[in-house]
């Protein structure tokens, strides 16, 4: 079983991947949220997996509140349970971060696999130019290979890349960003640009978009910051205040 999050789709794709050739069934986790749907069966010898990118040098917030809400029948001693998160380039402390999330639920193996760049609402922060993203993208299928066959084998081990600095970037400016980064009160989407097209709308993960009488989309305070609106607007119409309008756009190419 894996439980999943992605914001414009390196982590879906990274989580389509296991799924198929360790025949998983794959769980939505910001639908389970939505839904209130928290509890699990294991079947017997089932391994319990969670794929998400990393926020912030940590699992996004919705991750961890469904890691600590979590309940699951049928789990044993012999259960291998392991994270994949994708990241830009390091992930600080997010093994340590889920794993108090999960409580008794002992993660046996973790990984990190670098992506496309998708953050852009700080300065200094931008998507990467085509010809990493191409290199990004070639490596991850190497490295996601590699981690099809160590969760097949339920190898116990941590392979992540942390970076320099992991305890600060996870403890200290990682807090910042939950309690001051996660509004979405600065999206907008220019009036002129929009097409009313309605695709913010229907793939917000959380139903946190609806649109106004014109057409124009309205945030409702309930965001998780995976800035997929932003991304995949066809018109490339939605931004984050002023921050984002010179900045490039991105999603995975499997991921419409």
């Amino acid at each position: 079983m894996i439980f999943w999050f992605s914001g414009t789709g390196n982590s879906l794709w990274a989580a389509k991947q296991l799924a198929g050739p360790l025949n998983d069934t794959l769980v939505d986790v910001a639908q389970a949220t939505l839904d209130g749907n928290f509890d699990y069966t294991l079947r017997q010898g089932e391994s319990i997996g969670f794929v998400f990118p990393t926020h912030s040098w940590g699992p996004p917030p919705i991750v961890c509140d469904f890691a600590r809400k979590l309940n699951i029948t049928g789990l044993s001693s012999s259960t291998h349970c392991y994270m994949v998160t994708t990241c830009g380039d390091d992930i600080g402390l997010t093994v340590e971060i889920l794993q108090k999330a999960l409580g008794n639920i002992e993660l046996n193996a973790a990984f990190s696999i670098q992506m496309p760049n998708t953050y852009v609402c700080l300065p200094g922060f931008d998507v990467d130019d085509p010809a990493t993203e191409h290199s990004k993208l070639t490596a991850a299928k190497t490295t996601v290979e590699k981690v099809v066959m160590a969760v097949a084998e339920r190898r116990n081990v941590i392979e992540v890349n942390k970076g320099k600095m992991a305890w600060a970037k996870s403890r200290l400016i990682r807090p910042g960003f939950v309690s001051m980064g996660m509004s979405d009160k600065q999206f907008k989407a220019d009036a002129q640009a929009c097409t009313h097209c309605g695709k913010c709308e229907t793939m917000c993960p959380m139903h946190n978009i609806v649109r106004s009488a014109d057409g124009t989309p309205q945030w409702q305070g309930n965001c998780t910051m995976c800035l997929r609106c932003l991304h995949m607007c066809p018109a490339g119409a939605i931004n984050y205040g002023n921050a984002t309008q010179k900045k490039g756009r991105y999603h995975h190419r499997d991921f419409k």
